[in-house]
């Protein structure tokens, strides 16, 4: 939520007891003052000096600094900004906490830090967009640190189900590259993230299809890559892989089933996986599951 100067800062004019008086005071209202005309550096050099050790009776400068540094971020996009905004925001509640809590700022402070943890998560997104191999640490950072603003804001929190979807993006964004290069770095990219999404959800039955389907094709594109120059041994040695990728698929074909029996799309993959594997008398059951479940 976008906040501005005469919502964060308009109704603090006034009675500053909690906040203690002198020179602190003084120093809050002049960084007040210059972050309203944009100095934003300037008013977090008046409020240093009462930065280094804070206390309940500096929560206030602690919340205007971290204002400043939101505020700057807006224009600059710096991560520092964000980073020193989060810190300061959440001393300035941390220690409002132990003055009691009845800050007049608080509520802003707290919507500030809401803000912020939503950019990290809006960074996280547009990352995953525009995703290249090996992108997925610096996105998972980010989706961590958005978790961990909005934990400080909601300490019991789960967010396995909002991660749960970020390795299966990851895993989409991974199988793209896998389509376009076939190289096995990218398959496994593709695993990695749905095995990591499952262990997250182990009900997703979305990750856990999707995870049996890809292991499944590597297989048929190994049984498919055989050429005119491809010798018998070789050919054998595929079949043998092949046929790993297919008992790997398997259990996890097995899993999608429990999670939705009679779902078409299990059945297919069940039928079509034990064909592979040459157990007819499985794959036919599946056949006769399948067209049952096909009927109006």
């Amino acid at each position: 939520m976008v906040l501005t100067w005469v919502l964060a800062f308009g109704m603090e004019a006034k009675g500053q007891g909690a906040a203690g008086t002198g020179d602190v005071q003084v120093a809050v209202e002049r960084a007040i003052a210059l972050g309203k005309s944009g100095q934003f550096s300037e008013g977090l050099a008046l409020l240093a000096p009462y930065l280094s050790a804070p206390t309940p009776a500096t929560a206030k400068a602690c919340y205007v600094a971290g204002f400043l540094h939101k505020e700057r971020f807006k224009q600059n996009a710096a991560n520092a900004d964000r980073t020193e905004a989060v810190s300061w925001l959440g001393t300035s509640l941390e220690l409002d906490d132990r003055g009691g809590g009845r800050a007049p700022w608080g509520e802003s402070a707290r919507q500030a830090m809401s803000y912020l943890g939503g950019t990290y998560f809006d960074d996280a997104v547009l990352a995953v967009r525009a995703f290249e191999p090996g992108d997925e640490t610096g996105i998972l950072e980010l989706f961590d640190a958005h978790v961990a603003v909005a934990r400080r804001l909601n300490p019991g929190l789960d967010a396995s189900t909002e991660r749960t979807e970020f390795h299966k993006n990851i895993a989409r964004a991974y199988h793209h590259w896998y389509s376009t290069t076939g190289e096995e770095a990218h398959f496994e990219g593709v695993v990695t993230h749905y095995e990591r999404a499952v262990a997250l959800s182990p009900q997703d039955i979305t990750a856990t299809y999707n995870l049996a389907v890809s292991i499944y094709n590597r297989g048929v594109a190994l049984l498919k890559s055989f050429g005119v120059e491809t010798s018998f041994g070789e050919m054998i040695a595929m079949q043998e892989k092949s046929a790993a990728f297919f008992e790997q698929a398997l259990p996890w074909f097995e899993h999608a089933n429990e999670l939705q029996p009679k779902r078409p799309e299990t059945l297919r993959g069940l039928m079509i996986v034990h064909h592979s594997l040459q157990d007819n008398a499985a794959s036919e059951a599946f056949r006769v599951q399948l067209e049952n479940a096909l009927k109006p």
